[in-house]
């Protein structure tokens, strides 16, 4: 069965462009960002049925005035309670033509854990970057399908470095959940459902299969490596008897 809405990887990359024309920073990020990332991998995308949803941007918060102007002057409809469920840091546009929608994100990502975002839409074009990606599914307490099938594609198509745009930023990974144990946590319980899930999708061969799974060992290691904080080793006594992530709001991500 065809992956549904390619179309918006097109429509994507030319809002990206377009806003740069502008003066404005828009970086993909879900879904749309590991099929741009992950080329050679198209074809697993489709065999694991990972339809596209919507389209996902990053932004900078001193530019929310310029992009929300942007999006409406294309035509788009926002989504204004959400605008005041968020106080702006979250905005939701409908293109009333083809009913695609488009999530725009201010400065982080913050589901279940904050992801910083504003100082990092440099490091990568048209997407954010591949450290940023692997957050942003590890963050998902609840994490689901679809997220554990962009993650396991993305780490079998790029090493985990510290050098270089196609690699995954282990050291940085490491250094931002050094000082957050529920974020800790969080990621290092899904690193671990990663690789019980990875027979699940048939596409997989045994090579690829041993190629995840050591790339999931490598960021293990990097995390439980890096020296933690006074906060974290103080948080890490209590452990998961109390509440350690954030409750995802009504309107969820859609990544």
């Amino acid at each position: 069965m065809p992956v549904a809405n390619l179309d918006y990887v097109d429509r994507a990359l030319a809002l990206v462009e377009q806003a740069k024309e502008e003066g404005l920073e828009l970086r993909i990020l879900g879904s749309l960002a590991y099929r741009l990332h992950c080329p050679n991998s198209l074809r697993l995308f489709e065999e694991m049925q990972r339809d596209l949803t919507d389209i996902d941007f990053a932004a900078r918060g001193d530019q929310r005035k310029e992009v929300r102007d942007f999006l409406l002057g294309l035509g788009y409809q926002i989504d204004q309670d959400l605008v005041v469920a968020t106080e702006g840091k979250r905005y939701f546009f409908t293109d009333p033509g083809s009913g695609m929608g488009v999530d725009v994100f201010f400065d982080e990502l913050f589901f279940c854990h904050r992801i910083p975002l504003r100082d990092r839409l440099g490091l990568d074009n048209p997407t954010i970057s591949l450290a940023d990606l692997v957050l942003e599914k590890m963050q998902i307490v609840e994490i689901n399908p679809k997220d554990i099938k962009d993650s396991l594609v993305l780490l079998l198509e790029h090493t985990v470095d510290s050098a270089g745009a196609e690699t995954i930023d282990g050291p940085y990974i490491a250094a931002l959940l050094s000082g957050d144990w529920g974020f800790y946590y969080t990621v290092t319980r899904n690193l671990e459902k990663l690789r019980h899930h990875v027979a699940d999708y048939g596409a997989l061969d045994a090579g690829q299969w041993e190629i995840v799974s050591r790339r999931i060992s490598e960021l293990e290691k990097l995390i439980e490596e890096e020296p933690k904080t006074r906060g974290w080793k103080i948080r890490a006594r209590i452990g998961p008897r109390v509440k350690w992530y954030q409750d995802v709001a009504e309107k969820s991500a859609t990544f």
